[in-house]
C-alpha cells in the first residue's frame, strides 16, 4: 500500500484509518456480535495488503475457466459441476497449496499477472450446494475489485441478483461479465443478452452503497479464448472479447486506481456496517418503546388502582360513620326518654340509668363497626393483590412478545441485561402473589388501621378491635351524658330546668360523635394513604431497575446512534475524496 500513497493520499489513508478505528469502537459498543468487528478489522488490515480482485457468480458461469484465461495458465480446476469447493485465493511464487484455519485455499503459482494482486476464484452463489455461498459470501467485504461472472445461456439469475445486492451492499466496484456468449450465435442476441444484463445491475447496484456509475458489462467466452491463444489465431481471440476485458483489468489495476479501489473497500465495509447497526440498534429502540409503553401501562394501572381505592374507601368510611349516627340518634333518643322528672328516682340510680344506656343506644355496635372495618381490610388486599396480578400479566406477556424482535447475539448486554432485569421483574411480581399470607396481612393492615386511631389520642384503647375500643369510647360518653342527669336529679332541679339541662345534653353527645366521627374519618384515612404510599413503594421497587434500565439505555442507543451517523458522513466524505484521488494523484505522481 505504501508504494502506492502519494502525499494526497497518505493524509487520506490516514484520516481513513482513524475513521474506522472510531467506528470498531462504536460497533464494538454496539455489541452487535464478534463478526461485525471482525470484518471491520479485516477490511483495515486488507489495506496493507495485495489487491484483491474476486471472482464471484454462479456456480458453471465459467468462473475457473475465466480465471484461467486472465492468468494464461491453468491454476483451477474446470468443469461442468462445482469443481471450487471453497475459496481459494491465489498468489505469485512457487507452486503450492495449503488450507488456512479459516477455511480457505491459499494456492501459489508462477503467473506474472499475480506479482501485484491476489485472485480470489469463489464458489458458486447459488444454493445449489450452501456451504459453497456461505463461504463466498464470508469473502466478499475483502474485494477491493469484484468480477461478476454470469453464463450466456441462463443471464442474470434471481439468485444472482440477491448475489449482487449483497456486493453492492458492502460498496464494492463490480463488473459485469456475461461468459460463454459463444453459445450465442447471433450477434443480436449478444447484445440483448449484454443489454438485458447491464438493465438488471444497474438497478441492483444503484440501491447499493457506492453504485457511482453504470455498470461496465463485458461479453466473453473464456475457453474460446484460451483455444483461440493456443492456435495463435488473433482475429478468433479478439472475437472472444477476452482481450478488451483483459485492456479494461490493466487499467483498473493502474496504481492509481489500485489506490483508489483499495482506500474504498474498508470505506464500503464501514459504510455497510454502521448502517447495519444503525437498522439493529433503531430496532432496539424500538423494543425499548414498547417497554416504556409497557412501564407506563403499569404506573397507569397503579395511578388508576389508587383513585379507585380513595373512591371505595369512602363506602366503608360511610358505613363507620353511618352506624355511629345511628348511635346518637339512639342516644338522642335515650335521652328524651330518660331525662324527664317522672324518671327522678330512676336517675339517681346511675349504674342502672348507665346500663340501660348501653343496651339500648350503644348495643352490638361493636360488632358493626368490626364487621365494615374488616370488608374493607379484605377490599383493600384484593384490590392490592389485582394490582400485582395486573403487573405480572403485562411483564410475562412483554417477555412472550418481544424477544423475536432483537437480533443482537446472544451474550450482547443489551440482549443478556435486559432479560435478567424483565425476569427479575417478573420473580419479584411472582414472588409477591406466591407469598401472599391473607391473614397475615389481614392482622397488620387491621392492626395499622386501629394504631392510626390509637396514634391520634381519639382513642385510649389498643390491644383490642377497633369496634370493642370504640364501645369504651361510648360507656365513657355514657358516664358523661348519665352523670349529668343524676347530677341535675340530685340537686332536685325543677321540670322548667331539666329541659335545658337534657338539650345540653344531647348537644355534648352530638359534640363527641361528630368529634368522634370525624377523627376516625381523618385517622383512617391518613392510614390508608401510608398504605397507598407502602403498595406504590412496593411496586416501584419491583420496577425500578427495569425503569432505570430502559431510560438509560435509550440514552445510550441514541448516543450510538449519533456515533454512527457522524461516522457514516465521514466515511461518505473520504469515500468522495478517494474517488477524486484519480487525478490528483496522477499530478503528484507515486512515491517512489
Amino acid at each position: 500500500m505504501d508504494s502506492l500513497v502519494g502525499g494526497v493520499g497518505r493524509g487520506l489513508l490516514s484520516r481513513e484509518r482513524t475513521a474506522l478505528n472510531d467506528l470498531q469502537v462504536a460497533l464494538a459498543e454496539a455489541e452487535l456480535g464478534p463478526e461485525s468487528v471482525a470484518a471491520l478489522r479485516t477490511a483495515q488490515a486488507d489495506l496493507d495488503g495485495l489487491f484483491l480482485l474476486v471472482v464471484a457468480g454462479e456456480y458453471n458461469a465459467g468462473k475457473s475457466s475465466l480465471v484461467n484465461a486472465l492468468l494464461r495458465a491453468t491454476v483451477m480446476p474446470e468443469g461442468v459441476t462445482p469443481t471450487t469447493d471453497r475459496i481459494t485465493v491465489l498468489g505469485y511464487g512457487a507452486e503450492e497449496e495449503r488450507i488456512g484455519d479459516d477455511g480457505v485455499a491459499y494456492r501459489r503459482a508462477e503467473v506474472p499477472a499475480l506479482r501485484d494482486l491476489a485472485l480470489v476464484d469463489t464458489p458458486g452463489t447459488n444454493a445449489v450446494i450452501e456451504r459453497h455461498q456461505e463461504l463466498t459470501e464470508r469473502f466478499v467485504p475483502r474485494a477491493d475489485l469484484v468480477l461478476f461472472v454470469t453464463s450466456a445461456d441462463r443471464p442474470f439469475a434471481g439468485s444472482e441478483r440477491a448475489f449482487l445486492d449483497l456486493i453492492a451492499s458492502w460498496g464494492k466496484k463490480i463488473v459485469m461479465v456475461v461468459n460463454k456468449i459463444d453459445l450465442l450465435e447471433e450477434e443480436h442476441d449478444r447484445a440483448e443478452v449484454a443489454d438485458f444484463v447491464r438493465r438488471h445491475a444497474r438497478e441492483a447496484l444503484r440501491e447499493g452503497i457506492a453504485a457511482d456509475d453504470d455498470p461496465t458489462v463485458f461479453v466473453v467466452s473464456a475457453r474460446a479464448a484460451r483455444r483461440a491463444r493456443a492456435a495463435g489465431d488473433e482475429a478468433a481471440l479478439e472475437a472472444s472479447g477476452l482481450p478488451r476485458l483483459e485492456r479494461f483489468v490493466a487499467g483498473e489495476l493502474s496504481d492509481v486506481e489500485r489506490l483508489r479501489l483499495k482506500l474504498a473497500n474498508p470505506l464500503g465495509v464501514g459504510t455497510r456496517l454502521a448502517a447495519d447497526a444503525k437498522v439493529e440498534l433503531t430496532r432496539r429502540l424500538g423494543v425499548l418503546d414498547d417497554d416504556r409503553a409497557t412501564l407506563r401501562t403499569v404506573e397507569r394501572q397503579r395511578e388508576q388502582f389508587e383513585r379507585e381505592i380513595r373512591r371505595e374507601a369512602k363506602t366503608y368510611l360511610a358505613r363507620v360513620k353511618t352506624t355511629l349516627l345511628e348511635v346518637e340518634r339512639r342516644g338522642e333518643a335515650f335521652l328524651d326518654r330518660t331525662v324527664r322528672f317522672g324518671n327522678v328516682l330512676k336517675l339517681m340510680r346511675p349504674e342502672r340509668v348507665q346500663a340501660d344506656f348501653e343496651a339500648e343506644v350503644i348495643r352490638d355496635v361493636d360488632r358493626e363497626i368490626d364487621r365494615a372495618m374488616d370488608e374493607m381490610v379484605d377490599w383493600f388486599l384484593k384490590r392490592t393483590r389485582g394490582l400485582w396480578e395486573d403487573v405480572t400479566e403485562f411483564v410475562q406477556e412483554r417477555r412472550k412478545a418481544d424477544d423475536p424482535r432483537i437480533v443482537g447475539e446472544v451474550g450482547g448486554r443489551f440482549r443478556l441485561d435486559r432479560r435478567e432485569l424483565l425476569s427479575g421483574m417478573t420473580e419479584r411480581a411472582e414472588s409477591v402473589l406466591s407469598g401472599w399470607d391473607q391473614q397475615a396481612e389481614a392482622r397488620r393492615l387491621a392492626d395499622s388501621l386501629q394504631q392510626a386511631v390509637v396514634r391520634t389520642g381519639l382513642l385510649q384503647v389498643s390491644g383490642v378491635g377497633l369496634g370493642a375500643a370504640l364501645v369504651a369510647f361510648l360507656s365513657g360518653t355514657a358516664l358523661d351524658v348519665t352523670g349529668i342527669t343524676v347530677g341535675l336529679a340530685v340537686v332536685g332541679v325543677g321540670a322548667l330546668v331539666l329541659p335545658r339541662r337534657r338539650h345540653r345534653a344531647k348537644q355534648e353527645l352530638h359534640a363527641q360523635l361528630q368529634e368522634l366521627r370525624d377523627g376516625l374519618e381523618r385517622s383512617l384515612d391518613a392510614q390508608l394513604d401510608r398504605e397507598l404510599e407502602r403498595a406504590a413503594e412496593d411496586l416501584a421497587a419491583a420496577i425500578a431497575p427495569y425503569t432505570r434500565f430502559v431510560r438509560s439505555e435509550r440514552d445510550r442507543l441514541g448516543r450510538l446512534i449519533e456515533t454512527l451517523e457522524r461516522s457514516e458522513a465521514e466515511l461518505a466524505e473520504l469515500r468522495r475524496e478517494a474517488r477524486s484521488l484519480r487525478s490528483a494523484e496522477a499530478s503528484d505522481g507515486p512515491a517512489a
